[in-house]
């Protein structure tokens, strides 16, 4: 897996918590809010993402632009990951 791809899994959630990504690849450029990103589906999505992982991302971590793509927001897991 290069630095670029994204996991299966977190595709899986992505898909689930926005509907509109429809059938297609998933980008990691992808403009989550054209997708239907809002505020309650963002704490949805950081809830699956942390069960999923088992990570814990801190609230000064989502600040700024970390939900504007899957590659953003996939960055951010990645690095809880490997901070564990």
């Amino acid at each position: 897996m290069t630095d670029d791809s994204l996991d299966p899994g977190f595709e899986r959630i992505l898909r689930n918590v926005l509907p509109f990504l429809g059938e297609g690849q998933l980008r990691p450029d992808t403009d989550l809010l054209a997708a239907g990103l809002d505020s309650m589906k963002a704490v949805q999505l950081l809830t699956e993402i942390e069960d999923t992982y088992e990570v814990i991302i801190p609230d000064e971590a989502v600040l700024g632009d970390v939900f504007a793509t899957p590659g953003d927001l996939w960055h951010l897991v990645r690095e809880q990951r490997e901070s564990v």
